[in-house]
């Protein structure tokens, strides 16, 4: 299940952009931990909330309106099985397509590092 938890580096770019959604784990010092209550670890460790990649994918969307889609590239007729992302604004302008990448999971985390991009460039406009 740890794959399905985002990457801790990621985790913390979400904190820094407002990210502050309940999670079922959280990353104590960069580790995964079991969820428990942040009231039981010391205070001077770094605690960051760990979402899933659909809660993260949830908030871009709810949030700052961005939707996103990882399918299967079919512009060389399934020759080789590649993935790509698509990433859309609320009324369904594209606002960035990707290269192909060579598993979903590589394709997923790649959107995921665009829309923290995104947002903060969105931020600093």
């Amino acid at each position: 299940m740890k794959n399905e938890f985002i990457p801790y580096k990621e985790a913390l770019a979400l904190k820094e952009l407002g990210y502050k959604e309940i999670s079922m784990r959280l990353y104590v010092d960069g580790e995964l931990s079991p969820q428990v209550d942040e009231g039981q670890f010391n205070h001077d460790w770094d605690i960051v909330s760990a979402p899933l990649f659909q809660q993260a994918f949830r908030w871009f969307r709810e949030e700052h309106n961005l939707l996103h889609t990882v399918n299967i590239d079919l512009s060389n007729n399934l020759k080789d099985k590649v993935y790509i992302y698509t990433i859309e604004d609320q009324l369904g302008s594209i606002v960035d397509r990707s290269e192909e990448y060579n598993t979903y999971e590589e394709a997923e985390l790649a959107c995921l590092k665009k829309l923290i991009e995104i947002v903060n460039q969105m931020k600093d406009e």
